[in-house]
């Protein structure tokens, strides 16, 4: 469970950036660097712009949120000067929205099965625990009532201590069932 919740938790760290990131630009800046010339490469996402500076092989991020501010970086970096784009590159996703990671759906898929076969575990062992506690000759009839109610209630945690004080733990010497005492 440990493992399955820090990889949720540590998702958001684990997205895909450039080793070259120099830092957010907001838009009067790149639009500035594009003009300039400075700018090599534009990624165009739903949200936001990447951009690599054709000098220093930096990778900028510039938050975009309306179409309209994005129309206008795009046609900028499309306009020709000297017969050549402003821009040589521009790369355009904002069709298809960023996908999460392969192992998230498979996490989640792990962590259903887990789940689910740990219900059915739980399930199986009820009624064993119950019949163990019924049949066992060393409890008097209150403490058989009580371990059936414990098994039915806090189940898991029932069981665990019934496993070690009437399984895993050898009977006291002197402790015999009431049949063996009568016979």
């Amino acid at each position: 469970m440990g493992t399955i919740f820090s990889m949720v938790l540590l998702l958001p760290l684990t997205e895909n950036r450039s080793k070259n990131s120099c830092g957010r630009l907001d838009v009067l800046q790149l639009d500035q660097k594009i003009k300039d010339g400075q700018i090599k490469e534009l990624t165009i996402r739903t949200d936001e712009i990447l951009s690599k500076d054709r000098i220093g092989a930096c990778e900028y991020e510039t938050s975009v949120s309306d179409e309209s501010t994005r129309r206008e970086i795009l046609s900028d970096a499309r306009e020709l000067v000297n017969g050549k784009p402003r821009v040589e590159v521009i790369d355009e996703n904002t069709s298809q929205p960023e996908s999460a990671p392969f192992f998230f759906p498979l996490g989640f898929g792990v962590l259903i099965a887990a789940h689910l076969f740990t219900m059915l575990v739980m399930m199986g062992l009820l009624p064993f625990y119950i019949i163990l506690a019924v049949k066992n000759e060393r409890l008097d009839q209150t403490m058989r009532i009580v371990w059936v109610v414990l098994a039915c209630t806090i189940g898991i945690f029932a069981d665990i201590v019934y496993w070690y004080l009437y399984i895993w733990r050898k009977p006291p010497v002197g402790d015999t069932p009431p049949s063996v005492a009568a016979a």
